[in-house]
């Protein structure tokens, strides 16, 4: 009897567990549109050299995805101009790198 009403408890607790993960699961909707400065997928690629050249400098992501985000702002509290791609045939763009007006 207390083997069942322990095993009962064990599976009550792993499906509380399953429903509160199931729940906590990041929103798939796309970012708000408008700006290309609020949608990272619509902000300009640009290779490093391209970004220098207009004045940007190249600011990197910390881990955290955060100059990725569509709300990012750059340390100068501006939008990014645009992402940092690689060249053709030139170095590997470093994964995150945005371009950010000075």
């Amino acid at each position: 009897m207390l083997r069942s009403t322990m095993q009962n408890t064990i599976r009550w607790a792993i499906a509380l567990a399953l429903v509160g993960c199931a729940s906590s699961q990041p929103s798939t909707q796309n970012p708000p549109s408008g700006d290309p400065g609020e949608n990272t997928s619509e902000r300009k690629s640009l290779p490093r050299a391209e970004c220098e050249a207009q004045g940007g400098s190249v600011v990197g992501d910390i881990g955290d995805g955060a100059t990725q985000r569509p709300d990012y702002v750059c340390p100068s509290g501006k939008r990014p101009i645009g992402t940092i791609v690689q060249p053709p045939g030139g170095p590997i763009a470093i994964e995150g790198e945005v371009c950010c007006p000075r």
